[in-house]
């Protein structure tokens, strides 16, 4: 089985058809041959009525298959990205991913402050690229006017008071990851990609796979190239990633079942969500509606969400979360991307910081349900990824076995040139495996089969890498 080439059929079976779908609207952003709608959630090949649900003729005919290519349930998942993502420049790693500082902060604006999901970070982060001119919008999640309440819907907000409109976690899934077509459409240049980690690991596969796999006996460069402009073309519109701390979200039966027909809560009430070892309600009036956590993990789960092992988006250039913290935000900086722009972020004095070591129980909480959630995947088809032991991808394998599939003689020499071109533009063409010496091992883990019990390590200290960067502890 080539691992490295996954075709539309693979996608279709051992993904849709498998439960795994995490619906997140990747494959279809980027078919550049309109094979396949959004259709109740789900990929469906609408090209040919009569056709099986599998079948895509480019895919099976000249050759596609970018939107296998990109999905975040076929291997490589996260754990198999880390080298080609990171690379030379990967740091520290810890269960919860790697990283390069990991510290709590919240947000000084007032106004965002107020409306923000543990502490505003993230909405304080937007205001300030888009004024700073490092953004000219961003892809999220909102409830607009011509949204049902509690349901959002994907965005792109370009305006102050669209990105604070977008402020709070609502906790059912929103496809944000469709609303690239609109960042294409008004051509916004540089954007940021806020979302949850299955949609944060497509937007990497459209970065870093490698698109030899484009190359075939019977295309042309100029249909290459427009496959290759899909695979790429919207990545290079992400200036930086934003991904969310996530567990799982509920489906829609949580509000209009659980909440609004028995608690009687109606949903035009309700101002914001938040799960603290319990699922809180907060209505306009100041009231709380509580539901126990385990009941609504049990009855209202989303089971597309058991197979995903990604609690704190390990594929983000910056990571956040409120887990354990008191109107406070996990900020987890993953590549140096992410430092520069959190050095000018904070130098701005729009955030206040604390170290990781000051927070001792959000720290304990982050490992446990990291630990947890990647432990949880069900085994599943090979192609899945989810098998213990699946290699580490890498780019140069991907550009050897390319040409093996070329039949001999159906192409000349030039035409190969050609073809490469057209699939690689100004990229480099990767020609060799480079293996990445490891990071730091997980402090306090004994490592897979030793049998021992693994100990909660103590927070990071600040020079470890606890703290922003730069930190220079306040004076006592």
């Amino acid at each position: 089985m080539n691992l490295l080439h996954n075709s539309f059929k693979d996608m279709m079976n051992d993904v849709v058809d498998y439960g795994s779908c995490c619906e997140c609207g990747s494959c279809v952003v980027v078919c550049p041959h309109n094979v396949i709608e959004y259709v109740d959630g789900k990929p469906k090949q609408t090209a040919k009525e009569s056709a099986a649900f599998d079948f895509c003729g480019v895919s099976e005919g000249a050759g596609c298959d970018v939107c296998a290519t990109v999905c975040p349930r076929l291997w490589p998942r996260e754990s198999h990205l880390k080298d080609a993502v990171f690379g030379e420049e990967r740091g520290l790693e810890d269960i919860f991913g790697v990283f390069k500082h990991i510290f709590v902060a919240r947000a000084k604006r007032p106004d965002i402050y107020e409306v923000g999901q543990d502490g505003g970070i993230v909405t304080a982060l937007l205001a300030w690229a888009r004024e700073s001119g490092r953004i000219d919008g961003a892809v999220v999640s909102a409830v607009g006017a011509e949204d049902k309440p509690c349901f959002p819907t994907p965005k792109v907000v370009t305006t102050d008071a669209e990105i604070k409109a977008s402020a709070g976690s609502w906790y059912t899934y929103c496809a944000n990851n469709l609303a690239l077509n609109e960042v294409e459409e008004r051509d916004l240049k540089q954007v940021a990609f806020v979302g949850v980690p299955c949609q944060i690991t497509p937007l990497r596969k459209m970065e870093h796979m490698d698109p030899s796999f484009l190359i075939g006996d019977k295309k042309k460069p100029k249909i290459i190239g427009r496959q290759r402009g899909f695979l790429r073309g919207y990545s290079d519109r992400v200036a930086f990633s934003v991904g969310l701390f996530c567990t799982e979200v509920f489906m829609p039966e949580l509000m209009t079942d659980r909440i609004e027909k028995q608690m009687g809560i109606p949903l035009t009430e309700v101002k914001q969500f938040n799960v603290k070892g319990e699922v809180l309600i907060y209505q306009k009036n100041g009231d709380i509606g509580r539901i126990p956590l385990e009941e609504a993990m049990h009855e209202y789960q989303r089971p597309e969400c058991r197979h995903c092992g990604d609690f704190s988006a390990e594929m983000a250039d910056i990571a956040c979360g409120g887990v354990g913290t008191d109107r406070a935000t996990i900020v987890v900086l993953r590549t140096q991307k992410a430092v520069d722009v959190w050095r000018e972020f904070q130098a701005s004095g729009q955030v206040e910081v604390e170290p990781i070591k000051d927070n001792k129980r959000a720290w304990n909480i982050l490992l446990r349900l990291a630990r947890r959630q990647r432990e949880r995947i069900p085994a599943g088809p090979t192609r899945g990824g989810s098998a213990a032991g699946m290699p580490q991808y890498k780019a140069a394998e991907g550009a050897a076995i390319a040409l093996t599939k070329l039949t001999p003689g159906a192409l000349s020499e030039d035409e190969v040139k050609a073809g490469l071109a057209a699939a690689y533009g100004d990229e480099a063409r990767p020609t060799e495996t480079v293996a990445y010496i490891a990071g730091n091992p997980i402090p306090g883990d004994p490592g897979e089969g030793t049998g021992e019990k693994r100990k909660l390590p103590p927070p990071l200290a600040p020079e470890a890498g606890g703290a922003p960067p730069d930190w220079v502890a306040p004076a006592a």
